[in-house]
């Protein structure tokens, strides 16, 4: 039996009308902001209090936008309109709604054919449901509750798997200051280091960051250990092989390996999160910027993408992953693939600096991204290890700049940097203690 929500009251008419709906429907602030994805003018904050308007809005559609954020909130009070509803149950109970519905789809979708009618409206439910998820950018996923003893560092595989491959439909919710995620040394081949981290902060990461090399298949033991524990594995595929060239994976040189990467992530059947030679604005790495052609990288992208939707895996969310803007990286707008081919965006940045803060170190990559495209944006690298205890402030900051900008969490990198920097919070006291602090007020 579904209880329906609590509905709001009929609003009065005549001498008795309220004279401030917006403060009887709970929200206490209007604040204007740059920042809003592209085509949306105003959004409700995770907790109904505040409405963000687009900076630089006429009167009249200032006006329009403002009243249909705040009739979405009338007409979904459970989730928005009452803070104290708002809460970690309300967006579990929500998630695991559409997560049903989608396993649904795929059992469905699995007994047609892809090219059947049947099939694309089972898919178009799906996305319907989905979307009913979210509304005026009130969140309803959250972070697993916090599970102790923790499961098994390495827990494996199923043992068998059918080879039968059928669509899978899965995709991450995208509500702001939502995914904390980490990046340990040892991974892939041991979930131990994350649970240590864990532990350290006193929170459980949602993200599992790990490298793969070019020609590395999908590793399923990592993955399971990850949704074991409440996380999504991300994992960044690299051209790093020196026989293998951005032009040939364009052409179709590795399709035989993709197909099999792609074949084990669609076996593997839950929500995946996959980037392909990241940082290449910087030239850091050989498919980096100056090392290799854009234009390159862009039809390499594509054509990866393309291999796996061909295999039926709707499953990937795809983050293009760039680094912060230096005097030494190229313009991003070069490497873009275009909307279609990318789900999430990523941001690599770290304070190197002990005067570094969130818009210093990534606000005129955050504005390059707003005016490139409207897709979520995740801190994807980032770390501090300023001398001075100057990385608890900044830290802090960090906590405080993904909840202002509305963006959707970052993956702290725990390990010592290839430039000698050792970002790892576990033997730093003061930067472990601040990280505790702030990840406790985080959902």
């Amino acid at each position: 039996m579904t209880i329906p929500p609590p509905q709001p009251a009929a609003p009065r008419r005549g001498r008795s009308a309220h004279r401030a709906p917006a403060r009887i429907l709970g929200v206490t602030q209007i604040v204007q902001t740059t920042d809003l994805p592209a085509g949306v003018n105003a959004l409700a904050s995770a907790d109904g209090k505040t409405i963000i308007v687009r900076a630089g809005l006429d009167t009249i559609t200032r006006r329009r936008a403002l009243r249909e954020v705040l009739g979405a909130t009338h007409r979904f009070p459970a989730l928005a309109l009452y803070p104290a509803l708002a809460d970690a149950r309300i967006r579990r109970f929500a998630v695991e709604a559409a997560d049903a519905v989608s396993g649904l789809v795929q059992h469905a979708a699995g007994l047609l054919s892809p090219e059947s009618p049947i099939t694309a409206i089972v898919a178009s439910a799906a996305v319907v449901v989905a979307g009913a998820g979210v509304t005026v950018g009130v969140a309803t996923g959250t972070i697993p509750a916090p599970r102790l003893p923790f499961a098994h560092a390495n827990t494996a595989a199923p043992a068998s798997v059918s080879k039968h491959l059928h669509r899978v439909i899965k995709t991450l919710p995208t509500y702001p200051d939502s995914y904390l995620g980490v990046y340990e040394g040892g991974t892939p081949g041991s979930y131990t280091p994350v649970i240590a981290f864990a532990h350290a902060v006193r929170h459980i990461p949602n993200l599992a960051l790990y490298y793969s090399g070019w020609g590395e298949p999908f590793n399923s033991t990592f993955a399971h250990a990850a949704l074991a524990n409440g996380a999504t594995p991300v994992i960044q595929i690299d051209p790093d092989n020196k026989h293998i060239s951005l032009a040939a994976i364009a052409r179709g040189a590795s399709r035989q390996y993709l197909v099999k990467f792609a074949d084990a992530v669609n076996a593997y059947g839950q929500n995946v999160v996959i980037g392909f030679g990241h940082e290449m604005n910087a030239s850091t790495y050989p498919w980096g910027h100056g090392a290799a052609p854009p234009a390159d990288f862009v039809a390499a992208w594509r054509s990866i993408v393309t291999v796996f939707r061909s295999q039926d895996d709707y499953n990937v969310t795809w983050m293009w992953t760039i680094n912060i803007n230096t005097p030494q990286t190229g313009p991003i707008s070069d490497w873009w693939p275009g909307d279609n081919f990318v789900t999430w965006v990523g941001i690599d940045g770290y304070y190197f600096s002990p005067t570094g803060t969130f818009p210093s170190v990534f606000g005129p990559t955050i504005a390059d991204l707003r005016a490139l495209t409207g897709k979520p944006i995740l801190i994807s690298e980032t770390a501090a290890d300023s001398p001075g205890g100057a990385e608890a402030r900044q830290i802090r900051g960090l906590f405080g700049g993904i909840r202002r900008r509305q963006i959707l969490g970052f993956i702290w990198y725990d390990e010592v940097g290839h430039t000698g920097r050792d970002w790892r919070l576990e033997d730093n006291a003061p930067a472990a203690q601040a990280f505790r602090r702030a990840a406790s007020g985080y959902r």
